[in-house]
């Protein structure tokens, strides 16, 4: 019996020499390719939330530079863009897919945010300089000495409260042009400023109304999926709150403000919040909302 178990075992093809050269040599590029602190990363199950840096490596303000990206060719990006898609429609919470998803199918929409940018002086200095944010650039616990109408210390308490970090926002890996990866850098790690800004909970309503927002200020398609497969976790009370207001507030936020993109946060963390919503034309969420429900109650 050992015999003919042995043979039978010998009996099954093995890859040819020429294919086991071949694979290995492709396996030895690709691991080439990718900075050894990625493949540290890589060993670790995927989560929502990038782990955060060493105080080491936040010693000094970090510069904008795009050594995570990842070479790939348009079959690669097509499967990625669609792979994520469906993951992400089934899992919405997976921030990786997300990103994945953002990256692969919005380069058209970053290049026109990157013209518009161009347009203001603002937006061009974001442009030359690309300031990161980061706990180094905006440590929160001096921004939490701020007095507690600046929007400095109403950004530190929102980030402290949900125990969130500016050094959580994944890197760019998919998008090759050096400027267009970073707009979409830079569009990831204003993200909570403008939820400060917006006065948006971190609700699936609250979050879906950002996103709805964040579609309309950027074009970028991932958000616009996002606010589309968010509704469906709702209940129907929920979804009725949302459509009578949190997505009449997105659009009418965006009609009244201006390009968000195009303003460097860094430089106003002592202004009062309430000031920088008006210099801004944001509709705070709360106040909408709230005229919104006591329409609706008239009406009924």
């Amino acid at each position: 019996m050992w015999r003919l178990r042995w043979t039978r075992w010998a009996t099954l093809p093995l890859p040819s020499h020429r294919f086991s050269q071949y694979t290995l040599r492709k396996g030895i590029n690709h691991c080439r390719q990718i900075p050894k602190s990625e493949l540290k990363r890589s060993a670790i199950h995927s989560t929502s939330k990038t782990p955060p840096e060493t105080p080491e490596q936040l010693s000094t303000p970090k510069q904008w530079t795009n050594h995570h990206y990842v070479p790939t060719n348009p079959p690669q990006r097509m499967f990625l863009a669609f792979g994520s898609a469906i993951l992400g429609f089934l899992n919405p919470e997976r921030a990786d897919l997300v990103a994945t998803l953002g990256e692969t199918t919005g380069g058209p929409a970053l290049a026109r945010l990157k013209s518009k940018m161009e347009e203001t002086h603002e937006g061009r200095g974001i442009l030359k300089d690309k300031p990161r944010i980061n706990s180094e650039s905006v440590p929160i616990s001096d921004l939490l000495k701020l007095p507690n109408n600046t929007f400095g210390y109403a950004y530190a308490k929102f980030m402290s409260s949900h125990g969130y970090s500016p050094d959580e926002r994944p890197p760019v890996r998919h998008i090759e042009n050096n400027e267009l990866a970073y707009v979409m850098q830079r569009y990831r790690e204003v993200h909570d400023f403008w939820h400060v800004l917006c006065g948006a909970p971190t609700t699936v309503e609250g979050e879906i109304g950002q996103k709805a927002f964040e579609f309309l200020q950027t074009g970028l398609p991932m958000a616009l999926l996002s606010s589309a497969v968010g509704p469906l976790r709702l209940s129907h009370e929920e979804r009725l709150r949302m459509l009578s207001g949190y997505l009449p507030w997105a659009y009418a936020c965006n009609t009244n403000c201006t390009f968000l993109m195009g303003i460097r946060y860094e430089n106003y963390l002592s202004e009062d919040l309430s000031d920088l919503r008006q210099q801004l034309g944001i509709i705070p969420v709360s106040e909408y909302v709230a005229v919104s429900d006591k329409k609706h109650e008239k009406i009924l």
